[in-house]
């Protein structure tokens, strides 16, 4: 039987067949590990300019309420160790019970998601542009449900907590609003 970070990585290589797709660990320090064994999955982006994805694996070792386990991703327009760094550290804090993750969450972040960027938050949401099929994962027994964190701002937050996320994401998609740019103008 494959290892999450196994069945993780063939899931990525699947749903990006023509792309570099590797496993990393973050042995840099500065994080709380509460998932020993966790890696992140590097998808990298394309010359017609598909973004960077970062995964995590490790994150669904523990099936929630609903009988599947979570993973979760970012997306980015360069290769940015900060962004494998922010996956590692919600997939930390998602395995501590008290923190657990749900859809339509907001976590502050307390800086810019990444250096030079107008985002300081994360929308806990659905894979929108990525399908069902990169969603789902049932290597085995196991189901894997794969979560975007989308980079948001402050203001977009607020938003979140009054009308709830999916009338943020509709409003994101009815500006065409591109959420790997760095700095964006809020769509509230």
């Amino acid at each position: 039987m494959p290892t999450i970070a196994e069945a993780v990585l063939a899931h990525a290589r699947r749903n990006f067949p023509e792309r570099a797709v590797d496993k990393l660990r973050w042995e840099q320090g500065g994080l709380v590990e509460n998932i020993p064994d966790l890696a992140l999955i590097r998808v990298a982006g394309s010359e017609d300019g598909a973004p960077w994805v970062y995964v995590s694996a490790g994150a669904s070792a523990e099936a929630m309420d609903d009988g599947y386990g979570l993973e979760f991703f970012v997306v980015a327009r360069t290769d940015q160790q900060e962004a494998a760094k922010l996956v590692a550290m919600v997939a930390n804090l998602h395995a501590d019970p008290r923190y657990p993750m749900s859809l339509g969450q907001v976590l502050e972040i307390g800086h810019p998601w990444l250096p030079g960027s107008s985002c300081d938050h994360l929308l806990v949401c659905l894979p929108g542009p990525f399908g069902e099929e990169f969603e789902w994962h049932s290597p085995t027994e196991h189901t894997i449900r794969f979560i975007w964190l989308m980079p948001i701002t402050r203001s977009e937050a607020e938003f979140v907590r009054q009308h709830g996320f999916a009338e943020l994401q509709r409003k994101l998609g009815t500006s065409q609003a591109d959420v790997t740019a760095l700095e964006r103008s809020s769509v509230v």
